[in-house]
């Protein structure tokens, strides 16, 4: 017999080569406990950063969600009932702040939430509170190329920011209350979904949240005092600082009226509420008003960079506006030099980042919480790439016996069409009873493979609902990179657990990202 060529096992996963300028950067900052750290997907000189902007909400404000979310839920539990015709046994449902994540997509129309690796396939669906099995999952989101959906508006809804949490443990709770009560609940699951942003929406207009919080923002605002620092450092070394938020200015004053006090206007250059983005970074028409100190509005108009000076002078707190008026009143010449802070996905990184070239740093709050959680379970981690390797390696005997096999067919008949009659016989008996050891052979390694397999489930389960019981780890959906994973690597240049982290950082910093590498950059040498 002809010998097969020598198969290796494969091995599940190799350390990243890191150049010289890697290794300097990861000595840099190894005195920084990796769950304060910011990391970087793009290099970015805060040398040449002319402005420092900062969302407000879930970015210098950090909401407790165990206190803040509940104003919102049960709001709009009271709208649906009360004023959109749901059944009174809806205000018996209960809030869970850490049963869903962001990054989640939902599915209006069949009333799922799903799970997406960086390809867009879905790992983990629920439908309402009930998890689909993998059966009921592939056949409608695994069924072909041609029919897979791409997860987009209108039929698809992505949670982009702790807000929409609310949204979906709300819409899931209902989903599973129709199933259960088809007569109580007529709506289809999309309108169900209208009907929960909607009564959610209304609770961040109409005073059923930010009047609680004016009452007591300790409550729901978690303090800290190093906030005030990372603002003076920036000040101190060179930065115009500015806030862009979508709050109006009478909740921006209590929210940083707790966190900085009085004078909390004192650390900005520049203040714009009301910005009501996306809009503010996608409409060049939108009109821009001058707050005054009473709080009343007045029509400004931004055509030169004099005209923001002058403007400044008066008041350095605007509403509404758009990216055109911002760079004026900063006298900026190129996105290139605002780095802006902020925590939604898509209204704070990925536009700013996609249409105005502005570079990002995104606040991950759960971020803390995921670094620590490795942390712990690295034995976890190391059941898991211990399973992979000895399934890897009967893998490749199994592929090796199967090799072997098809040869010595090939072999047989050649041999027969040599030897003859005769010959044929006697070689067609050889094989048979080789045939058949290397049957009982692959059999048993087929079996080992299986048992492997389940192993090495159990362990991806234990490790998956150790970061979260439903749906694992943010950053990973399964041994790929999730959905949101993907977006931040292409949209956030920076990313950090909390905004006030870049207190350990100076203002010209240089944060420089890891080599790129793709599979074959990290194979073992030869």
């Amino acid at each position: 017999l002809v010998a097969p060529p020598r198969l290796v096992a494969p091995r599940r996963a190799y350390a990243p080569r890191m150049t010289a300028t890697d290794v300097s950067e990861a000595a840099a900052s190894a005195a920084i406990p990796a769950s304060t750290n910011v990391f970087c997907n793009r290099a970015l000189n805060l040398g040449g950063i002319q402005a420092v902007g900062f969302d407000m909400d879930y970015t210098l404000a950090e909401y407790v969600p165990e206190t803040f979310d509940l104003l919102a839920y049960d709001g709009a539990i009271e709208k649906l009932v009360n004023t959109m015709g749901y059944p009174a046994a809806v205000l018996d449902l209960v809030y869970d702040p850490h049963a869903y994540m962001r990054g989640l997509v939902i599915d209006k129309k069949r009333g799922n939430l799903l799970k997406l690796d960086r390809h867009k396939y879905v790992k983990v669906a629920y439908h309402g509170l009930k998890r689909m099995t993998p059966e009921e999952r592939k056949a409608i989101y695994a069924t072909s190329f041609e029919t897979a959906p791409a997860f987009t508006p209108p039929d698809f809804s992505t949670i982009d920011t702790a807000f929409l949490l609310v949204d979906a443990c709300l819409f899931c709770q209902l989903v599973s209350y129709k199933d259960d009560h088809p007569d109580e609940v007529t709506k289809s699951y999309e309108q169900i979904y209208r009907d929960v942003r909607r009564a959610v929406d209304l609770c961040h207009c109409d005073g059923v949240i930010k009047d609680a919080v004016a009452v007591n923002p300790a409550k729901y605002i978690r303090s800290d005092p190093a906030l005030a620092t990372m603002l003076t450092a920036l000040k101190q070394g060179g930065k115009q600082v500015f806030i862009v938020t979508n709050s109006l200015y009478d909740y921006t004053d209590v929210v940083l009226r707790h966190l900085l006090g009085a004078s909390w206007l004192d650390y900005f250059d520049l203040v714009v509420c009301g910005a009501r983005k996306p809009g503010f970074l996608l409409d060049p028409y939108l009109p821009i008003f001058q707050v005054r100190q009473d709080g009343s509005l007045e029509n400004a108009e931004i055509i030169s960079p004099q005209d923001g000076a002058r403007l400044l002078q008066r008041s350095r707190v605007f509403q509404g506006g758009n990216w055109q008026h911002l760079h004026a009143l900063l006298q900026l010449a190129s996105g290139s030099g605002l780095l802006y802070v902020g925590d939604h996905m898509y209204s704070d990184i990925l536009r700013s980042k996609r249409t105005l070239g502005w570079r990002t740093l995104l606040i991950v709050p759960e971020l803390r919480d995921e670094l620590l959680t490795a942390e712990e379970t690295r034995h976890l981690a190391a059941a898991v790439d211990e399973a992979y390797a000895e399934r890897a390696a009967v893998e490749a005997r199994l592929q090796h016996l199967e090799i072997r096999r098809s040869q010595l067919e090939i072999d047989s008949e050649v041999e027969a069409l040599l030897e003859g009659d005769g010959g044929a016989a006697k070689a067609e008996a050889l094989s048979e009873e080789a045939l058949a050891e290397l049957d009982e052979r692959i059999a048993e390694a087929r079996d080992q493979q299986r048992v492997l397999s389940s192993a090495l489930n159990e362990a991806l389960c234990r490790q998956h609902e150790a970061y979260h019981p439903a749906w694992g780890r943010l950053f990973k959906t399964g041994a790929q990179n999730s959905r949101w994973a993907q977006q931040v690597q292409e949209y956030a240049c920076l990313y950090t657990s909390h905004v006030t982290n870049l207190v350990q950082f100076a203002p010209d910093t240089s944060f420089r990202a890891l080599s790129d590498l793709m599979p074959h950059d990290r194979a073992p040498p030869a």
